[in-house]
This record gives C-alpha cells, structure tokens and sequence, in this order.
C-alpha cells in the first residue's frame, strides 16, 4: 500500500470543539452547492464531497473525489486494485472570472488480492473560518486500508489556511474486546507547532474524533431476539 497526501472539506461539530457559526463570520460564508451543470463544465463528474464557500480571497470550491482503477505490478506479475482520493480546490477572485484550480492533491493506495478500504471522512471534512480573519480553513480528513483481518487504517487529517498547510498523520486505534489496544500512533506535521492554538485543537479534535474508526468496536452487535 501507498500513501501520501491528501487534504479538505464540510460543516463540522468535534467533541468540545466546534465549528461555530462560520457563516456568520465577516469575510467568509458557505454558498450553496453549484448546479450539476456548473460541476460538469469544470469536468467533475464523480465528487465524494464538494464545499462552495467565500471568504476575503474570493469564491472557492473544494472537491474531494475518488477513482477505482486497476495497475499492473509487472515487478509481481499481477494486476493490483488501486484506489486515488483527489482534494482540488477550484477558486476565483470575481464572480465574471472563470473558476480555476488553485491547488490539487491526490493519495493512492494499491493492494493485491487483499481487502481494500479507502475514502474520505466527509462528516469532518469542510470549510471554517476558525480564528475569524476572513480565510477559510480547509479540513481533509481520510483513510486507507489494504490487508486482511483487523489491522490499524492509515489516518490522516489536515487543514490548509491559504498557503499554509498543518497535518497529522498515523494509525487508527483498535481496541479489541478483553485485550490490550494496539494501533494508535501519531506524527504531526512540523508546521502544526507553530500553528494558531484554535487551529491545533481542531486538528486534534477532528483526530480524536476518527481515532477508533472504523474498528472501534469488534464484538458482534447483541441480538434483541435474545432478551427476555
């Protein structure tokens, strides 16, 4: 399996943290969704997730989206299942000005033969404007599983305010029934230190939040038809 980046979008409520009321926030709103139309002009055909916003830099779109392929591995022989999660943001300074892509990022996983789990977590994923400066923030948070069983899912949240970028990366924490956790471990991004404090306790709150998914719990549901 191969991971790299990936990145941003959608209304957020995380623990103790939230994200209050950005649309009311000086500078920065969240738009309603483009017509299909408008979607199929700019070629996005398959969206995951899309966040139409303004802030002080003008109209913005994020889209994250995913592609199902297969690769060959001509080094094994055999054909692998790849998996590419796509984060674009499409932007524009005037409404008479064409959206264009300001940036993009994608993340692939390929797996052979095993089970594959990948997408993004859309519920965490959107546009703020946390610390109220008029630049939305821009949360992407995902996963990727290739294996068998129940292992760990590579995590990764990150936030993009402009040009600057914070993330955290690691493992899911699993925690089976009558045993010890494994799993769990962390890496943040070097920049994060120095991000603004609402900043770094969203990060780590959109981290707890996905900690123990999708594996937080192991043991079969009970069976209603089993109480007396």
């Amino acid at each position: 399996m191969r991971l790299q980046a990936l990145w941003l979008p959608r209304w957020l409520l995380v623990g103790s943290v939230l994200l209050l009321g950005a649309c009311d926030k000086p500078g920065f709103e969240l738009l309603a969704p483009l017509p299909a139309a408008q979607l199929d002009a700019l070629g996005i055909a398959t969206a995951v997730q899309t966040v139409h916003f303004r802030d002080r830099e003008g109209e913005g779109l994020l889209v994250l989206s995913r592609g199902d392929d297969q690769v060959r591995d001509e080094d094994a022989g055999q054909d692998l299942d790849r998996v590419i999660l796509t984060a674009t943001l499409y932007g524009r300074s005037a409404e008479s000005d064409a959206l264009k892509v300001r940036w993009t990022f994608e993340d692939e996983t390929d797996c052979a033969g095993l089970d594959l789990d990948v997408g993004f977590y859309t519920d965490v994923s959107g546009a703020s404007d946390l610390n109220n400066d008029g630049v939305a923030e821009l949360t992407v948070a995902s996963h990727a599983f290739c294996g068998g069983g129940i292992d760990p899912h590579a995590l990764r949240v990150e936030v993009r305010e402009g040009q600057a970028s914070y993330a955290i990366v690691g493992q899911s924490l699993i925690t089976p029934p009558g045993e010890s956790p494994y799993g769990g471990e962390r890496e943040d991004n070097p920049s994060l230190a120095s991000a603004p404090a609402v900043l770094r306790d969203h990060l780590n709150a959109v981290w707890n939040s996905i900690l123990t998914r999708p594996w937080s719990e192991i043991a079969p549901a009970p069976d209603d038809s089993d109480e007396p």
